[in-house]
């Protein structure tokens, strides 16, 4: 995690929640397949806003058999 930015935070059903700014962990969940669900801007004292990322899907070539 990058100093500043808030933490990563996976929520119970499955998406997971970063930092605008948190550029490494926003670039290791893109290349892990996660996709952006949408992204929300917090209007108050800091103004900070999040991506909400969806957890891959698996497909049958994902599973061993």
């Amino acid at each position: 995690m990058q100093n500043g930015n808030s933490a990563m935070t996976e929520l119970s059903n499955g998406i997971i929640v970063t930092d605008l700014h948190a550029h490494d962990d926003n670039l290791s969940l893109s290349q892990r397949g996660y996709s952006i669900r949408h992204i929300e801007t917090w209007h108050g004292q800091d103004n900070q806003t999040f991506i909400h990322w969806d957890a891959p899907e698996f497909t049958d070539v994902d599973l061993p058999y």
